[in-house]
C-alpha cells in the first residue's frame, strides 16, 4: 500500500521535549544489543517461544499437563501451571496459551 501523498502547505512541527523524547529512544536502541532478535511466534518446529492449544479436565496449580498444539494436532507439550487451580471435569477441553521460558513450558493464558 502507497503511502498517502502529503498535504501541501502542511509542515510537521516537533517541540523541543518530543525531539529529546525521540533521540533517547534512538540512542537507547544504538546503545543495544543489534544481534537481539524478536520473540519468534510459530517461526518452525521447536523453534518456537509461543504456542496456542488446549488441554483437557481440571488443571491444579504446580502440576504438569499435556498441551496439544492448536495448529500441529501431533505436537504436544508438557506444560506447568503457575497460575491457579483450573476446574472443570475429565472430558472439558479448554483453550490455552503456553510460553517456554527459562527452560520450560508453562501456562499463561485459559480460556475457560
Amino acid at each position: 500500500m502507497a503511502k498517502p501523498p502529503r498535504k501541501s502547505g502542511q509542515r510537521v512541527s516537533l517541540t523541543p521535549a518530543t525531539v529529546k523524547r525521540i533521540a533517547r529512544c534512538v540512542l537507547a536502541f544504538e546503545r543495544g544489543d543489534k544481534d537481539m532478535q524478536a520473540l519468534p511466534i510459530r517461526t518452525a518446529y521447536g523453534d518456537d517461544s509461543l504456542a496456542r492449544g488446549t488441554f483437557t479436565g481440571p488443571w491444579a496449580k504446580g502440576a504438569t499437563a499435556t498441551v496439544t498444539d492448536s495448529a500441529l494436532s501431533s505436537v504436544t507439550y508438557q506444560a506447568k501451571n503457575y497460575f491457579s487451580a483450573i476446574g472443570g471435569s475429565a472430558g472439558d477441553i479448554k483453550a490455552c496459551a503456553i510460553a517456554y521460558v527459562a527452560g520450560e513450558w508453562i501456562l499463561i493464558a485459559v480460556e475457560c
